[in-house]
């Protein structure tokens, strides 16, 4: 092994090669270096067609995606992209394709009221906007800078029209009881995905406690968001870290908590290195809904990422 790799935490790489045995020189080869950059069209500014004209006539270098739809990879230096108007003036968002996954696996539809639980800095708002144009949307943050960050995303990308809250998530389910079609929580966590062996600060503050602490916060939200979806509405967790206990270890303790009252549901992401969850750690097995839940793998271009999508089916 790269003697490189020994800078990243011990025990951080003993969990990831037991939950990775098979794929774990693979991942670590993606902490050598940044992910390519990656964005995606802002429909609320711009259609496809005319963003890719657009795009071309600023010399933007570009691959597209099939899927998800609109996603393009940046052959251009972020740098230079970020200096063009189509950057400077939202037509479309830098976003890792990962992330991009859970507002899109979410489906937001036109008119349906729609949650982003840990909105900040907007990624997934703006998505979300820019996806259903006439969707009822709310953002919430609870932390005022990263609040600040949010709002002047969402003025960016033209979706000024998202109602934004100074709240933590906690509160939602007293200020918002049985209120929402779909929620969105991509949740705070470890990050452990985003490390880069290079810049220390991306690791140095990883501990088996900060996991912990994570998995106590992300219970906590998905807690209250549960009682703020409409019995039939649609919830989807997502994580950017590779622990189980913030992965699967959570939606078994979520499933759990509310027997009968959710579902598990299937999940089709057609790209490279998308897995079903783990069936078991650290000797608790979990149930067979993990089978539907998806763990995504780093590459080049795209984190590691971790989702589920849910129904309640009762009150």
């Amino acid at each position: 092994m790269n003697e490189l790799f020994y800078r990243l935490p011990k025990d951080f790489l003993a969990k990831l090669q037991a939950v990775y045995p098979s794929h774990y020189q693979q991942i670590l080869a993606t902490f050598l270096n940044k992910k390519t950059t990656a964005f995606r069209a802002n429909y609320l500014k711009i259609d496809l067609t005319n963003l890719r004209k657009e795009l071309l006539k600023e010399g933007v270098r570009f691959q597209e995606l099939n899927f998800p739809q609109g996603a393009f990879l940046s052959k251009t230096p972020l740098r230079e992209l970020q200096a063009t108007s189509s950057y400077q003036n939202g037509l479309i968002y830098v976003q890792n394709v990962s992330s991009m996954l859970p507002a899109f696996i979410l489906s937001p539809q036109a008119g349906e009221k729609i949650l982003d639980l840990c909105a900040a800095p907007g990624a997934k708002t703006t998505q979300l906007a820019s996806l259903a144009k006439n969707a009822q949307i709310t953002a919430i943050e609870k932390i005022r800078t990263r609040y600040y960050k949010l709002l002047a995303n969402l003025k960016i990308q033209g979706a000024e029209k998202v109602t934004v809250l100074l709240l933590d998530g906690i509160w939602v389910r007293k200020k918002f009881p049985e209120y929402f079609d779909k929620i969105l929580v991509d949740a705070p966590c470890s990050a452990e995905s985003r490390f880069i062996i290079h810049d220390f600060h991306s690791f140095k503050y990883w501990k088996e406690r900060k996991v912990k602490e994570m998995e106590h916060k992300q219970k906590k939200l998905l807690h209250s968001a549960f009682f703020a979806l409409k019995t039939g509405g649609t919830l989807v967790y997502s994580t950017c870290t590779f622990s189980p206990e913030e992965n699967e270890g959570v939606i078994e303790w979520f499933i759990d908590k509310f027997k009968d009252k959710v579902e598990v549901l299937p999940i089709d992401i057609p790209l490279p290195g998308v897995f079903a969850g783990l069936s078991s750690w650290k000797g608790e097995r979990f149930s067979s809904s993990m089978r539907l839940v998806r763990r995504i793998i780093p590459n080049d271009f795209m984190e590691g990422f971790f989702i589920a999508k849910m129904r309640k089916i009762a009150v």
